[in-house]
């Protein structure tokens, strides 16, 4: 699987102005944070692409745990993938695990895609 490397929601370019070709596993988590931080129902193309933590309320004491359960339901669609909240706050920090492999990521709430 390639893909264009998107950071920050921009797509990034290398030094001669081309796109950034990312392959296999970088491609499956890049699509993982790309759920997890857009909005559900946003992409046109795909109206099940995306998750409800911008929707949501996490002024409760369970918070971090809520918004794990509603990471795991966006991820649920992706074989073998699941994550784990590590932080909560303005910005979110995940363990992303897919298949064998994990990487801890930083997803920030992007609405629509």
């Amino acid at each position: 699987m390639v893909d264009i490397k998107i950071k920050d929601g921009d797509i990034v370019k290398d030094s001669a102005g081309r796109f950034v070709r990312i392959e296999d596993s970088e491609t499956l988590f890049q699509r993982a944070v790309i759920c997890i931080s857009s909005k559900l129902g946003s992409f046109i193309y795909d109206r099940n692409l995306g998750s409800d933590l911008s929707v949501t309320d996490f002024d409760t004491e369970l918070a971090k745990e809520k918004a794990e359960l509603i990471i795991n339901e966006a991820l649920a669609q992706f074989e073998n993938t699941h994550a784990r909240v590590i932080e909560f706050g303005d910005k979110i920090t995940l363990n992303i695990t897919i298949g064998d492999e994990s990487r801890t990521e930083e997803v920030r709430l992007n609405g629509n895609v």
